[in-house]
């Protein structure tokens, strides 16, 4: 799965700043279906993009702890 968010207020390269990640990295997080990823394809002062990508493993997700119904 791809998510990716771009923004063009000005200045637009602290979209890393909002988000709580560096820019001039790669994060990775581990989670119980899989891998997540944060990067940033495109930092301009006037153009930020942020992508997230989800690699999900479906043998982790149905291993996983279920989701409480009520909420």
């Amino acid at each position: 799965m791809l998510l990716t968010i771009t923004t063009t207020h000005q200045p637009a390269d602290e979209l890393g700043y909002l988000l709580h990640k560096n820019p001039a990295s790669v994060h990775t997080s581990d989670l119980s279906f899989g891998t997540a990823r944060v990067s940033y394809p495109v930092v301009e002062p006037d153009r930020c993009t942020a992508a997230l990508t989800v690699d999900a493993d479906p043998v982790l997700a149905l291993e996983s702890e279920p989701v409480d119904p009520r909420l």
